[in-house]
């Protein structure tokens, strides 16, 4: 049977399009960073953004949490969380257009302790990249039938 599914890019759709960060040489650290975990903390992440991606006001996502302080705030960087494996897992994002917003970061937080410990650095630094054109931005394919 052949499969007549049409395809419609989320821009067009209405809803959200997510994107990882790209460093200049094409490397993609959200990818590294999710393949390293749990098929558990993959699937939320998935639905997470599944979720998301449907409502037009991002203060009205479930795992929308607050625009971070300091100079992650001075960049625009906001914060997505959800929790899986009983860890609190962070998704570090910045708005890049209308219904676009592209994921700088993975990582843990917990009280004040980031894991990996650079990761607000890290972000920042990924953030003003992006800024600069001196890295890019990858499509995230998100799987409707988990």
């Amino acid at each position: 049977m052949p499969n007549n599914k049409k395809v419609i890019p989320s821009s067009q759709s209405g809803f959200w399009t997510f994107y990882d960060w790209v460093d200049s040489d094409g490397s993609n650290p959200i990818e590294k960073w999710l393949a390293g975990e749990s098929d558990e903390v993959q699937m939320m992440f998935n639905s997470v953004l599944k979720e998301a991606r449907k409502r037009r006001n991002h203060a009205d996502w479930p795992c929308f949490r607050h625009k971070m302080k300091g100079k992650a705030g001075a960049e625009g960087v906001q914060e997505l969380g959800f929790k899986a494996q009983s860890r609190q897992y962070r998704l570090l994002v910045k708005f890049d257009g209308e219904l676009q917003t592209v994921i700088l970061c993975g990582c843990f937080h917990k009280g004040d302790k980031w894991t990996p410990t650079d990761a607000l650095e890290t972000t920042v630094k990924r953030a003003k990249a992006l800024a600069q054109g001196k890295a890019s931005r990858r499509e995230r394919t998100i799987q409707d039938d988990l």
